[in-house]
């Protein structure tokens, strides 16, 4: 799990003791609205499916009490893992393009740029056991967003598989190809900016020419996983759906098999 406070530069013993000193000037009843305050923030950017920034917390919430971040952090991440289940947690950095000495990008994404770490942006994460998630409470039937995330993961397991980057053509082939290129329940241009903007897609221009392209005079597009999608779909849950996709035709080395084509190894 993705901890902000461990994952940032400010978890060090010195700055929560500032923290703490700051948190101090607020009496109990201000700090627990503050408390409050983030929690609604954070509920209300997951709603719109946003990224929570740091900067809209002090503007919003802190004000002046921008040194006490830390404590109303912990408390705020505290009462949502208690009340609603789920966990306020930073979200990794995009990742850079890899590109190679004739300019054109590297294809893969098994080396991660060491040097991107601390985003200050912040998104709700389910950390229910799964036997929950499973239950009858809800009714999915007739559900669009269910149908939407659907649609997510299927794209989100071809750039899985396709080691962990995917040419806008060869995105629009598999469409073409599972008959989702004129589906009437949605249009693809307006969904892939819709994912790209919430962040479960990384969206870049690529110098790799791809040779299935049909359209030489546009620009090079390419898509990876972006921070959103990192934090709400561990590798081993997608390898569960590619499986479940094959049913009982699924190959008996299936994990292996999805494990070299997205280039790296998937955890037990």
């Amino acid at each position: 799990m993705v901890n902000s406070e461990d994952s940032s530069n400010e978890g060090s013993g010195q700055v929560l003791s500032n923290a703490e000193k700051a948190a101090q000037k607020l009496s109990t009843e201000e700090l627990e609205r503050k408390v409050k305050d983030v929690v609604r923030l954070a509920l209300s950017s997951e709603l719109r499916k946003i990224p929570l920034k740091r900067d809209e917390i002090t503007r919003k919430v802190l004000h002046e009490h921008s040194r006490a971040f830390t404590v109303v952090m912990s408390k705020a991440r505290e009462r949502l893992r208690d009340i609603f289940g789920m966990d306020l947690v930073e979200l990794p950095a995009k990742e850079k393009k890899a590109v190679t000495s004739s300019g054109t990008t590297r294809r893969g994404g098994a080396n991660k740029d060491k040097s991107s770490s601390a985003s200050k942006s912040y998104a709700l994460q389910n950390i229910l056991p799964q036997k929950l998630r499973e239950t009858g409470l809800i009714q999915w039937d007739r559900n669009e967003e269910q149908e939407i995330m659907g649609l997510l993961t299927v794209i989100l397991s071809l750039i899985h598989v396709n080691g962990r980057v995917l040419s806008d053509d060869q995105l629009r082939h598999y469409f073409r190809t599972l008959y989702l290129d004129n589906n009437p329940k949605f249009e693809l241009e307006k969904l892939l900016a819709n994912f790209v903007k919430q962040g479960y897609l990384d969206k870049q221009k690529s110098g790799f020419a791809d040779s299935s392209s049909q359209a030489p005079e546009k620009d090079h597009v390419e898509y990876r996983w972006g921070p959103r999608a990192k934090i709400e779909m561990p590798e081993t849950n997608l390898c569960d759906f590619i499986k479940s996709v094959y049913g009982g035709d699924a190959p008996p080395d299936i994990d292996k098999q999805i494990e070299r084509a997205s280039g790296i190894a998937i955890e037990n």
